[in-house]
């Protein structure tokens, strides 16, 4: 068993996750038995290496479990802010439309008030016309009077 042995069978395994992008950091394959010459060490370290193997790939599974589990409840999570936040929203229109047509109701009650005002000036104004034309008459009428008198001696 030389050094060159052991570097070689690390290269096939390295060989081996480059065809997974960026899975070769989280995942190892099985190693395969590299061919160690000599005595019984050899059949410790692959049985330590398929131990390590089968330790490392629970671990990815756990680990990857554990990141399904995180991802489907921040996708829950962000489900029901936006269904919370969509009905914040549909609360606060339904506001501004009822606020919308409580002022246009006072608008419209303003527009009637507005003209029944306009006519009531309108008619205290004929009314006051009336009045002025009726005094001036009047005046005319006290004025001519007096010289109608003291022309007639009856």
């Amino acid at each position: 068993m030389g050094p060159g042995d052991f570097r070689r069978c690390r290269e096939r395994i390295s060989q081996g996750l480059q065809g997974l992008p960026g899975r070769a950091e989280l995942w190892f394959p099985p190693r395969p038995a590299c061919d160690f010459s000599g005595d019984g060490r050899s059949t410790d370290i692959q049985e330590e290496a398929l131990a390590a193997s089968q330790l490392l790939e629970d671990l990815r599974r756990r680990l990857t479990r554990a990141f399904q589990w995180a991802v489907q409840r921040a996708i829950s999570r962000r489900v029901q802010e936006a269904a919370a936040a969509a009905a914040r929203e549909e609360q606060s229109w339904t506001r501004v439309e009822a606020t919308l047509a409580r002022l246009r109701a006072e608008l419209v009650e303003m527009h009637f008030q507005n003209h029944q005002l306009a006519r009531t000036l309108l008619d205290l104004n004929m009314k006051v016309q009336q009045l002025k034309k009726e005094y001036e008459l009047e005046i005319t009428s006290d004025s001519q009077s007096p010289k109608d008198d003291a022309a007639n001696p009856e």
